[in-house]
């Protein structure tokens, strides 16, 4: 296994989110000593926690299986898809769309004001 899919690991797991969501919501805590001059692995870890995290969050309000999990390909495939349609939905103007990743689940996005 290579060094970014041991990154990738280490940052879906429940305690670096634990950790990470703290941080985001406490001054006090740290993920890393240093708080400048973040290595490469440091960026490239805090990238993976920030996906792991969004995907998580669609995970928990049902936009989409947890099967996105069950691999690198399918997490990217699935942040790409979500990057490229939030920006058709920002494009259009009063349109509903009704998307579903889920068996008998939809996606409604608001309408734009």
């Amino acid at each position: 296994m290579n060094t970014y899919s041991l990154l990738r690991k280490l940052a879906r797991s429940i305690r670096a989110q634990n950790l990470f969501i703290a941080a985001k919501e406490i001054n006090g805590i740290r993920i890393f000593k240093n708080l400048y001059d973040l290595s490469k692995l440091q960026e490239i870890y805090l990238s993976n926690l920030y996906n792991a995290n969004a995907i998580s969050n669609d995970i928990i309000l049902e936009k989409i299986s947890e099967h996105v999990f069950d691999s690198e390909i399918m997490e990217d495939a699935y942040l790409l898809w979500k990057r490229k349609n939030m920006k058709k939905i920002n494009i259009k103007d009063n349109k509903q769309n009704d998307v579903s990743l889920i068996t008998g689940k939809h996606i409604k996005f608001p309408k734009k004001v």
